[in-house]
């Protein structure tokens, strides 16, 4: 009988095939790019993969592990994949690494995570957008392994890291009622339209009466000024904290 010796471990038909499935559609994809550029002069013909492998069954689940060099009684498998043309890859391939995407390399999730996404097609940010869209439960698709809830915070975290606020300038400015404010001008200070700006001036709340991309306008009354210098901490959203001191 066979038995796992080395690297050479157990396996079963689910993983290979979408193992295989993943190799394949990164190399699809690279020909889609490639394509946008250079027309296909070839096209991929069918391929064959014969596998020598021992089966074994405990009354729920089938593994495999292949045979070595000279082992007998091996069973053989034969796996057969099909032609694809150029206008076949254009037509059902998506065109990745585009600049207003997001690839799930580029977001901290565990290795896992990531190899699960992949086997269900998500590659992308914009790959998720469109299951979401389509009200498909991730967590259903996936075996209950990835939470849809967690998995979006972890790609707010990652795009806030890849663009952090940017404070240029502070000034103090009166309305036309005469009302003080602090007029603050950057970058990147709102990313997410569900998390509005929170301001606290002196440890006391202050209110942010504006605020978008590259500036934010907070009231002030007399209780928020406490001197030459003031503390200001803004809450952008759950993963941009600034503090800063203000000299008036």
């Amino acid at each position: 009988m066979a038995t796992e010796n080395g690297d050479n471990k157990y396996w079963n038909l689910e993983d290979f095939v979408d193992s295989l499935v993943v190799e394949l559609d990164k190399t699809r994809e690279t020909l889609a790019v490639k394509a946008i550029n250079k027309q296909l002069t070839y096209t991929v013909k069918e391929m064959a993969i014969d596998l020598n492998i021992f089966p074994t069954f405990d009354g729920d689940v089938i593994k495999f592990i292949t045979a070595q060099p000279g082992q007998q009684g091996a069973s053989k498998v034969n796996i057969q994949l099909g032609s694809i043309t150029d206008q076949q890859v254009r037509a059902t391939t998506k065109i990745t690494g585009l600049k207003s995407d997001t690839s799930i390399d580029k977001i901290d999730l565990d290795p896992k995570t990531k190899s699960k996404l992949r086997k269900i097609g998500v590659t992308s940010v914009d790959d998720l957008n469109q299951l979401e869209n389509r009200k498909v439960d991730i967590q259903h698709v996936s075996d209950g392994e990835i939470d849809f809830k967690t998995l979006a915070n972890q790609i707010q975290k990652s795009k806030r890291n890849q663009n952090p606020p940017v404070v240029r300038a502070v000034s103090l400015a009166l309305d036309e009622n005469n009302q003080p404010y602090l007029h603050i001008t950057g970058q990147n200070f709102s990313l997410n339209p569900d998390y509005p700006p929170v301001a606290v001036l002196n440890n006391k709340l202050a209110d942010v009466f504006h605020s978008n991309s590259g500036n934010l306008k907070i009231f002030l009354n007399k209780d928020h000024l406490t001197g030459n210098e003031n503390e200001l901490i803004l809450t952008l959203d759950p993963y941009a904290i600034v503090k800063m001191n203000i000299k008036i």
